[in-house]
């Protein structure tokens, strides 16, 4: 993932926690960093008890904290800091989206409630970002932790997940287990049956038509094809241990085209203890 990673920051523990995997991310591929705090200087006038000059400050704090602990745990990597006004924090992360790579949020900013399991403006930035966009939580990945894991519908959206997987499994040595989830109701087809074996089957070479052209390209990533009679969003989230990175496309096969996002990123957004890297298709 070369180019220029853009990390959202607020001063939060999840955005700490976002800022050292982006750092290691930058490590791994060489990017450079860019930390971005967003505060709304009109935040007084809406019943917000702090002024817009003590926001201003607050915010330049968290961008010069954050820069200071890359530089010094990565002197190697180039970082620069933004700090900007602005009502809406997730417009101005989508408009720096579109000179970056890679967009880098803590799960819960300062503005999230307690108990919310994602915030607002990571969900926002996942919906709608151009680029990839990783959700971080505050808890740690086991060191043992190396699978990057994407689902796969034979969709164009999800097909494209897969290459952004593969690129960086490549570049951080790790090893890609590719997921199928399907269901059908047990009263139709049976567990054990034979049509539940040739449905299985199908869907292997369904899954091996998608991923032989494009593990081609990279074959020194390890891949693990696994095809799943399970909800997706359960089949991707199957073994947090071994997990560093859950890869989903923001919408599959039967996705809407008018949602920006589709049921199954959804729901992997929300219930992943794990980074979660949100991939929309390139636009035409």
């Amino acid at each position: 993932m070369t180019g220029n990673i853009l990390v959202g920051t607020d001063g939060s523990k999840a955005a700490r926690t976002a800022a050292d995997w982006a750092i290691a991310e930058a490590r791994r591929s060489g990017a450079r960093l860019t930390v971005l705090c967003v505060y709304d200087p009109d935040a007084f006038h809406r019943h917000v008890v702090r002024p817009a000059s003590l926001l201003e400050e607050e915010a330049r704090k968290a961008v010069w904290v954050t820069s200071d602990l890359i530089r010094e745990v990565a002197p190697e990597v180039d970082v620069t800091g933004e700090v900007l006004p602005g009502g809406s924090p997730a417009r101005e992360i989508l408009r720096g989206a579109e000179s970056s790579s890679l967009v880098v949020l803590g799960t819960h900013g300062l503005s999230s409630l307690p108990g919310e399991w994602l915030g607002t403006v990571a969900d926002q930035v996942a919906a709608h970002s151009a680029v990839p966009v990783v959700l971080v939580r505050p808890e740690p990945v086991p060191e043992q932790a190396r699978d990057v894991v994407v689902g796969v519908d034979g969709s164009p959206g999800s097909a494209h997940a897969v290459e952004v997987a593969l690129e960086h499994a490549a570049s951080g040595r790790a090893r890609v287990r590719a997921v199928w989830a399907w269901t059908a109701p047990e009263s139709l087809v049976p567990a054990g049956s034979t049509e539940e074996d040739e449905l299985r089957r199908w869907r292997h070479e369904n899954l091996e038509s998608v991923l032989d052209p494009l593990v081609a390209r990279v074959p020194s990533v390890e891949v693990v094809r696994e095809v799943r009679r399970q909800h997706p969003v359960s089949s991707l989230l199957a073994h947090p241990r071994d997990t560093c990175l859950v890869v989903v496309g923001a919408r599959g096969e039967h996705g809407f085209a008018h949602l920006a996002l589709g049921g199954v990123a959804s729901g992997v957004m929300h219930r992943s203890i794990r980074p979660v890297m949100v991939v929309h298709r390139p636009r035409t």
